[in-house]
């Protein structure tokens, strides 16, 4: 469980990392489109983490994380009806 925890604490890390990464609110108005992709890229690192936890938190009770075409959606939806 230590591992998990370890696991789960370094994507919270990395989490924090992008989020402080991200502008003000409000202030993604007058960003190029370079940029306005660099706080797309952020975003999506946010939710990768979200689902890196939620594999991590399934592996450690025994569950198996989904896969196939569906499997973002089918990551969340198991993770819920764990708690």
């Amino acid at each position: 469980m230590d591992q998990v925890r370890e696991r789960v604490e370094a994507e919270l890390e990395n989490i924090n990392r992008v989020v402080a990464g991200l502008p003000a609110e409000g202030s993604l108005q007058g960003l190029s489109s370079l940029e306005l992709a660099s706080v797309a890229a952020l975003i999506h690192n946010f939710y990768n983490g979200i689902e890196n936890i939620l594999k991590q938190l399934l592996l450690a009770v025994g569950s198996r994380p989904p896969d196939g075409a569906s499997w973002h959606r089918d990551l969340v939806n198991t993770a819920v009806s764990k708690t």
